[in-house]
């Protein structure tokens, strides 16, 4: 089974469908449909086009590049079929970005669940509250089980060989669940009360020298020789041994979606749409895509680029977190955890506060506002980082998050969700019998597409996290 197939050759050209349908908005109502918003005053944003495409390439990668090792590795996915999956799935992401873009452009809205509503009707706002809540819960979890991973090797290697009495302190110190509790209680806790996070703006350029860095040791080390099986990190078996025993050219097969699911999450910014079309000096049918195309053939040399030096360096014994591969005396890895557990702390706060508004507009939407009352401030945060801490230490590898993450949500919010949304929003400002609607809806071709992922990605990453048997490969290397 080929994955990748149903993205090619059935997009129509997204440059052209937006100049289209600018260009045929009506000032009144001609056939009984809704009228249109005026396109004139509407792009006044102050960010220029090197701005936004830096601004969304920092936004969308993050910690999913961690997981694409692991995601080849365990899929046994071969080198050819691995860059053509994060190839096509790179253009769907972006295509489904840019139609969130057109549908801004034709109803005016300026937030995900202004179009939501534009689409679907008041009544349904809750659902994509829920939606982004979930998603940026998950979020959060991930980031608590990176930190608590990611602080725990630092602490075993922080020695380098000298004995600082680590040893001595008590054992549930000095693991996963006691990381993860120690700074979830003395830096997240705190760090989640602050109502104003314009303070931790910071932590965009962090988080971009993180990736980078991150990056460009990965691609060192790959090609150093230190991690091969004689190189001076392999040789006290203080790591597992790098195995390329699965490693081939071409194998495909069911279990490739686990990658997918990975990348699922690694290529999620959709919810955030609105806002880049938004802020976008001067948003044109021409400007915003091409810098939406740009964004994410930045992201998908980035990911390629970890993905194959992060297996090339460890092979099948890629973690789902590949930082945690190196050995604990590896200067280059030390600091690069250090970079990506600052950018992961600071960053958390901003993940986190969508799932907390989330959850409030839902709650609002649902007739619950003492939800949103400011007294139950402390009590929302005490709760939901409770609940994501609790999550973060019962699920020990935060593979089983990511993946499943990816399958559901990942699919819903990137393959699922924009096409329908764009196709109901084209049949209601143009009608049903309407040439853009007849056109747009030539993307919904997605949704079967996405829906497959996550049914079959599930049921995948099922099978993979309690060791059964999966289908045989379509061709062996």
């Amino acid at each position: 089974m080929n994955p990748t197939l149903p993205l090619h050759g059935n997009f129509t050209d997204t440059s052209m469908e937006m100049e289209q349908t600018k260009s045929l908005l009506p000032s009144t109502n001609t056939n009984g449909c809704h009228t249109h918003k005026s396109t004139n005053d509407r792009n006044n944003g102050n960010s220029s086009f090197c701005t936004s495409v830096f601004n969304l390439s920092n936004n969308v990668a993050g910690v999913g590049l961690l997981t694409l090792a692991a995601g080849k590795a365990a899929g046994g996915t071969g080198w050819v079929p691995s860059i053509a999956i994060c190839c096509s799935l790179a253009y769907a992401s972006s295509h489904t970005f840019i139609l969130i873009g057109k549908a801004c452009e034709i109803t005016g809205e300026k937030t995900f669940k202004g179009l939501w509503s534009q689409a679907f009707g008041d009544r349904t706002a809750y659902v994509v509250d829920t939606i982004v809540c979930v998603q940026c819960f998950l979020g959060g979890t991930i980031y608590i089980g990176l930190l608590g991973d990611i602080f725990l090797a630092l602490l075993k290697g922080a020695s380098f060989g000298v004995d600082i009495g680590i040893d001595m302190l008590p054992p549930g110190v000095v693991s996963r669940q006691g990381v993860i509790l120690l700074i979830t209680s003395s830096i997240l806790f705190p760090l989640n009360l602050i109502k104003n996070l314009s303070s931790l703006g910071f932590t965009s350029i962090l988080g971009l020298c993180a990736v980078l860095y991150t990056t460009s040791f990965i691609v060192l080390r790959a090609l150093d020789g230190s991690y091969s099986t004689d190189g001076k990190f392999v040789a006290d078996g203080a790591i597992d041994t790098p195995s390329f025993d699965s490693s081939t050219m071409w194998n495909l097969d069911v279990k490739s979606l686990i990658l997918m699911s990975n990348l699922g999450v690694a290529f999620i910014a959709h919810y955030n749409a609105p806002t880049y079309y938004r802020e976008l000096r001067k948003a044109s049918p021409q400007t915003f895509p091409r810098m939406v195309r740009t964004s994410y053939a930045i992201l998908f040399a980035i990911y390629v680029i970890t993905m194959c030096a992060g297996y090339m360096t460890f092979g099948d014994t890629a973690q789902c977190n590949i930082l945690l591969n190196y050995h604990p005396h590896d200067m280059l890895a030390f600091l690069g955890r250090w970079a990506t557990a600052c950018s992961t702390l600071f960053g958390f706060p901003l993940v986190f506060n969508g799932a907390r508004e989330g959850f409030k507009n839902a709650a609002m939407a649902l007739d619950q506002p003492s939800v949103s009352d400011p007294k139950n401030h402390v009590k929302l945060v005490v709760v939901m980082l409770s609940c994501a801490c609790m999550l973060a230490i019962l699920v020990d590898d935060i593979k089983v998050i990511v993946g499943y993450s990816g399958a559901v949500l990942g699919s819903l919010l990137v393959y699922i969700c924009p096409p329908i949304l764009y196709a109901n929003i084209l049949k209601r400002y143009f009608g049903p019998e309407s040439l853009e609607y007849k056109r747009g809806r030539r993307n919904l071709i997605l949704v079967p597409f996405g829906t497959s992922i996550a049914v079959v990605g599930v049921i995948v990453n099922y099978r993979q996290n309690y060791g059964l048997d999966s289908s045989s490969s379509v061709e062996g290397g």
